[in-house]
C-alpha cells in the first residue's frame, strides 16, 4: 500500500487561471466605472490595472475588449476592486459567463504563445 502524502498548509487560493502582462502586441484594453485604464495584469479572475481616476474599494462596471484570431470580443462584466494602493488597482471579474471566461482563457494563452514567439525570434527585446 502506498503511504498518503498530506502538504499541510496549502490553501487553494483560487489563482489556477492563466495569467498575462499585456504588451503593446496584445490587443486589448479596459474601462472600469467608463474609464480606459492602464492593464497591467489579467486572468480570467482577474486584473490589475493603473488609473488616473481615484477610485474606492467597491464594484465597479468593467468592460474588456480583446481581439481573438482577427474577432473582436467585448465582454461587460463587474470588478470588485481588492487592493487599492495609490493609483494602482487590483480586483476581481465577476458576473463573466462561461462562454466569456472561455473566450477570455483562448485569448490570454494566445497571447503567451505570441510573446513566447517573440522570446524566441527576438531574444533581446
Amino acid at each position: 500500500m502506498k503511504p498518503l502524502i498530506s502538504l499541510p498548509d496549502i490553501k487553494d487560493t483560487g489563482r489556477r487561471a492563466y495569467r498575462m502582462t499585456p504588451v503593446h502586441h496584445d490587443p486589448v484594453s479596459l474601462r472600469v466605472d467608463g474609464e480606459l485604464v492602464d492593464l497591467e495584469d489579467l486572468s480570467v479572475n482577474g486584473a490589475a490595472f493603473l488609473s488616473e481616476k481615484n477610485l474606492k474599494a467597491g464594484t465597479y462596471s468593467a468592460q474588456l475588449n480583446f481581439t481573438l484570431h482577427q474577432q473582436d470580443y467585448s465582454i461587460f462584466c463587474r470588478i470588485k476592486l481588492i487592493r487599492t494602493k495609490t493609483d494602482t488597482y487590483a480586483g476581481e471579474l465577476q458576473e463573466l459567463t462561461l462562454l466569456d471566461e472561455r473566450l477570455l482563457s483562448k485569448f490570454i494563452l494566445e497571447c503567451q504563445k505570441n510573446a513566447i514567439s517573440r522570446d524566441r525570434t527576438h531574444p533581446m527585446e
